[in-house]
């Protein structure tokens, strides 16, 4: 991401909505507290599997949505169909243990804008939802 996707994100006048979704209640309050330290972003719901992240998204209409893709009930990738569908201007940001190129893949077929390793999740995640939100794609695995 570029300063200027940082500056592209500040401009919007708002803060960004963010909707996270993992079955892991550890990794989602560290999520929300990378993302809720950073003023430009709003941490607008949670969700703890891939039917309840479509049916938040549904209700809360987020700007990003930061999905695991190992959930249960529905994966990351299933709720991202789903979710592109309904909302098609929300951005996606996958967060997932699997580094796998197959993934990857996966993810740009649907139309994610950005792939981050739960490992580079620290020094990554919120460039990757800054340069979702933005339009720009981020992949970040190794």
């Amino acid at each position: 991401m570029s300063e200027a996707t940082g500056t592209r994100v500040k401009q919007l006048g708002r803060r960004v909505r963010v909707l996270v979704a993992d079955d892991h209640p550890i990794i989602r309050r560290a999520v929300r507290s990378v993302l809720q330290a950073q003023p430009h972003f709003e941490v607008c719901g949670e969700a703890t599997d891939g039917a309840q992240a479509i049916q938040e998204a549904q209700k809360l209409t987020p700007d990003v949505i930061v999905l695991n893709v190992t959930m249960p009930v529905l994966n990351g990738f299933e709720a991202a169909r789903e979710i592109k569908t309904i909302l098609p201007k929300s951005a996606i940001v996958i967060l997932s243990q699997d580094a796998d190129r197959r993934f990857i893949e996966e993810a740009k077929k649907i139309g994610v804008q950005a792939y981050v390793a739960k490992s580079k999740a620290g020094e990554a995640l919120v460039k990757a939802v800054e340069a979702a939100v933005t339009g720009e794609d981020f992949f970040l695995v190794e």
